[in-house]
């Protein structure tokens, strides 16, 4: 994998993923959502893309995009919240803090 950079218009969320020499994914992930949020690109109260989506548009495993959340989570830098959709499936939300 060479370069490939995301631009997600909902919440102007940058992701830019490099060769995997660099880092594993879940880390690049991790790593430049941190520095949005510390950099105030990302604010409080904003939501995150679901892994579900993130990972699609990136092309990676949403196994990737789910660690790096985890990982954001224990550094209380996001809030994962339960809730229900409209039709009332259970789902998951991710907040920046």
């Amino acid at each position: 994998m060479c370069f490939l950079c995301l631009f997600v218009a909902k919440n102007d969320m940058n992701i830019e993923l490099k060769d995997l020499s660099h880092n594993p994914v879940y880390a690049q992930v991790r790593e430049q959502i941190d520095n949005q949020i510390r950099n105030k690109t990302l604010t409080s109260g904003e939501s995150l893309p679901s892994p579900a989506a993130l990972a699609q548009k990136l092309s990676v495993d949403k196994g990737e995009i789910q660690r790096a959340y985890f990982e954001l989570e224990q550094l209380s830098l996001i809030i994962k919240s339960a809730g229900k959709d409209f039709l009332g499936k259970p789902r998951t939300d991710y907040r920046v803090r």
